[in-house]
């Protein structure tokens, strides 16, 4: 492949990234003005609305809580379908993920209400960033993204175990068992240069070159934002403390890209 070829994969690689990224924020923006009406007629609504909220709470919020998993579900059993065949697999992983995204949306919102609403103001722009550095950064600072936000999440969910105790230490639990996952996931694929054998065939996950130092300081972070939650609830410096960190890795991953 000469020098004219390997410019223009590398443009058309580029130009499908632009197009997913786009796609991303779309979706994200969509899903964001759907949060915004649910927090204007079904949690802040008025006395003229009161009719409206009642219905979205009898009956639409219950039905869609049941309705969009199942429809992700199908959709998921579809692109699975379609992976096989090797037809129309990007149309049916755009369904499942549409559709993960609005059953997400609206489970939160039937079992948590204006609490969940707030959640999800949060967390779709959340995930809007995590796409982006999922396809614009390194894989290895999309991990370490990926642990600093669940730790985030942690500060604000796990210090309510007084009137939420299921959540907040259910949450704590699943919170540390990935952290461990993760640490033995970056060893094996430090062992093996960033391979990691799927199916029989060895497969990069990671680049060479992944400093994984930073992924192991990483779940040290977010494994003592966790402790400290548990230990002296909801305090602005933990938050503090994991954007701290996440400026510092965007800013060495964002030099290792020039």
């Amino acid at each position: 492949m000469n020098r004219k070829e390997q410019q223009a994969q590398r443009a058309k690689q580029e130009d499908e990234i632009l197009v997913k990224v786009l796609w991303w924020i779309v979706g994200c923006v969509v899903l964001e003005v759907l949060v915004l009406l649910l927090n204007k007629y079904y949690v802040n609504y008025t006395v003229s609305q009161i009719d409206l909220a009642y219905a979205l709470h009898k009956s639409v919020i219950p039905v869609l809580a049941v309705a969009f998993p199942v429809c992700f579900v199908a959709a998921l059993l579809l692109w699975l379908a379609a992976r096989k065949k090797g037809k129309l697999v990007r149309l049916t992983a755009g369904l499942t993920l549409a559709f993960l995204a609005l059953a997400v949306c609206a489970v939160v919102t039937y079992f948590f209400a204006g609490t969940g609403i707030r959640f999800l103001y949060i967390a779709v722009p959340a995930v809007a960033v995590l796409a982006l550095i999922y396809y614009l950064y390194q894989r290895e600072f999309f991990c370490a993204a990926v642990l600093s936000a669940l730790g985030l999440l942690a500060v604000r969910v796990v210090p309510q175990y007084a009137g939420h105790p299921v959540l907040a230490i259910g949450y704590a639990v699943v919170l540390a068992v990935l952290v461990l996952a993760a640490l033995v996931l970056f060893f094996r694929l430090q062992k093996g240069q960033g391979r990691m054998a799927v199916k029989g065939a060895p497969v990069q996950i990671l680049p060479k070159n992944a400093n994984y130092a930073l992924l192991y300081a990483t779940c040290a972070v977010v494994a003592a934002v966790l402790a400290a939650a548990l230990a002296l609830g909801s305090l602005t410096l933990l938050y503090g403390v994991l954007v701290a960190w996440l400026l510092i890795l965007a800013v060495y991953y964002t030099v290792r890209l020039m």
